[in-house]
């Protein structure tokens, strides 16, 4: 019995010094659980139905905050809500800000507005070779709060990678497949993977916050819809279905839904690879012929 006592006692010791880490969406609590592995597990922040951009804090998630000893989040361009709250209520948090991070280049974003976003597009988790560059960061800010674990945070996050290496190159065969289909994307937010994937864009029926569009905006989209020149127009959580009706009425451009967050998927380690390839899966289809 006293053995048995010694062993729970050491597990309860180990399983108190993992640091408890907050993520803000659930693409970034997927990345962090990889690397934390069979260490622990991160507490998402916002729910995967919630507007990343637009969200209003609860009370609980600001007691979320301060229980936390390290914050990873993409940053002030995608969530500029959660700036303040970070400073004011963890103060003494270790902060990770992915789009600050080393080794990746971002890509500027297209919004006509950039007041909420910058220049930078924020959606950079949709380019697994970025989400590579981000599993390195998320490891060293581990280690940092962690150091007895810093290793198996490594290692974590090197077997991550090179699952991530695998995954691209799938999504990349499903594209090349239908190489050369035009779409028309939800809204200005998947420019990592149209880049990363060679994905022929013909325009977003709203800006990177989904915000409804004008109708001078429609009208210009309905002529590229008609020109013969677009096979798919793609709709996700954010934009209001009905504008693919507008846009295809009439012809023979296809619709699909996609999921750039994994609203229904369920979350923890498997969760980033499991998105990424839905999301392939569906933009392929409605581009096949």
């Amino acid at each position: 019995m006293r053995l048995i006592a010694a062993f729970a006692a050491l597990f309860a010791s180990n399983a108190a010094a993992t640091p408890i880490v907050v993520t803000d969406i659930a693409p970034i609590h997927g990345l962090v659980s990889e690397v934390m592995g069979d260490l622990g597990s991160p507490t998402l922040l916002l729910p995967t139905n919630a507007d990343a951009h637009h969200y209003t804090m609860r009370p609980s998630d600001g007691q979320v905050l301060a229980d936390a000893d390290l914050v990873i989040w993409v940053g002030a361009g995608l969530t500029p809500w959660l700036e303040a709250p970070l400073q004011a209520l963890a103060p003494d948090a270790k902060k990770l800000a992915l789009l600050l991070s080393d080794g990746w280049a971002p890509r500027e974003s297209h919004d006509e507005d950039d007041h909420d976003h910058g220049v930078i597009d924020p959606h950079a988790w949709l380019d697994p070779a970025i989400a590579n560059a981000w599993l390195g960061a998320i490891a060293a800010a581990l280690g940092a709060v962690d150091p007895e674990n810093a290793e198996a945070y490594a290692d974590n996050a090197e077997q991550a990678a090179v699952s991530n290496v695998e995954l691209r190159l799938d999504i990349a065969a499903k594209m090349e497949a239908v190489a050369g289909r035009g779409v028309i994307w939800p809204h200005d937010a998947y420019g990592y993977f149209a880049d990363a994937f060679g994905v022929m864009t013909k325009g977003a029926i709203s800006d990177s916050d989904a915000a409804a569009p004008g109708p001078a905006h429609i009208a210009e989209l309905r002529e590229i819809a008609q020109s013969g020149n677009v096979v798919c127009v793609l709709l996700d959580p954010e934009v209001n279905p009905s504008w693919a009706g507008i846009l295809t009425d009439g012809t023979d451009v296809k619709t699909a839904q996609i999921d750039p967050i994994g609203v229904n998927s369920p979350l923890g380690v498997g969760f980033y690879s499991a998105l990424m390839s839905q999301m392939a899966d569906q933009i392929s289809g409605c581009l096949a012929q």
